[in-house]
């Protein structure tokens, strides 16, 4: 439990030190979001209390999969785009599966000086919730980034018009981690569905300008009610064609922000109990 909470604290750290989108960033930040992963995944094998061999048989690879993630940009400009987000998502799926298969179970207890409502909880208990906390705050938004480049959505109308969605985002997928371990999915249903319809309104305006922009434009001659020739504008078929990148935008994100909420509660009940 504590090392799949300190691998996942890691990540989370990491990518609040990288940002959101993993390509593009400078050389100091990259580096310094991967020391602050290690020590982060360092700091929570101590606090969880990791025993020191499980820390050296499983913090080794999980530090090389965390180095994997980070350095995305990295191994993008060696292998390709494609080659690179595959390597991304299986180093994070890896690296769940090393610390579910090999983390042992800690024993560690709270000292005496510490008698307060936390101590309610172990300490691995305590490590593996901030884990998947830090993961839905930061690493989730950039898992939904790689989401939406893979499917290739055209995500600049989209960025401008809806970047509140980068807040939005990691709330939303707290909610509905938070609402599920407390038993209560209905709630974090409802969540989901306030999400829809507060968009709606800007995700209609959207629609309706982009239609307005593309409509074929016809100069009416003054007398005959016909086009007027040389006017240098023909109707053809409108440019804009499919669905609103904007839209498209919207539904992927969301779906995917939510399956990734859904997959953090999964693993917390799994681990859990």
């Amino acid at each position: 439990m504590a090392v799949l909470g300190a691998f996942l604290a890691a990540l989370g750290v990491a990518d609040a030190f990288r940002d959101t989108h993993p390509h593009g960033i400078s050389p100091a930040r990259r580096y310094t979001a991967l020391v602050a992963g290690l020590v982060t995944l360092i700091a929570l094998f101590a606090a969880g209390g990791v025993t020191p061999a499980t820390g050296l048989s499983v913090g080794v690879p999980l530090a090389l999969l965390l180095a994997v993630w980070v350095l995305l940009d990295v191994i993008t400009r060696t292998v390709g785009e494609t080659a690179a987000r595959s390597a991304a998502f299986l180093a994070l799926g890896a690296g769940i599966i090393v610390a579910l298969l090999f983390g042992d179970s800690s024993s560690a207890a709270w000292p005496a000086w510490a008698p307060g409502p936390l101590s309610a909880f172990s300490p691995s208990q305590v490590v593996f919730v901030t884990g998947i906390a830090l993961a839905q705050v930061t690493t989730a938004n950039v898992l939904v980034r790689l989401i939406l480049d893979a499917v290739k959505v055209p995500t600049k109308a989209g960025t401008d018009r809806l970047r509140s969605g980068r807040v939005l985002g990691p709330m939303e997928r707290l909610f509905i981690v938070g609402l599920g371990l407390a038993g209560n999915l209905t709630a974090a249903a409802v969540v989901v569905g306030a999400k829809g319809l507060l968009r709606f309104p800007e995700l209609a305006a959207s629609e309706s300008s982009t239609r307005a922009a593309a409509s074929p434009i016809i100069i009416q001659s003054s007398m005959s009610g016909e086009p007027a020739k040389g006017a240098g504008v023909s109707p053809t078929v409108p440019a804009h064609q499919g669905p609103n990148p904007v839209t498209e935008y919207f539904l992927i994100g969301s779906f995917a922000s939510w399956l990734l909420a859904l997959a953090g509660l999964g693993l917390a009940r799994l681990v859990l109990g």
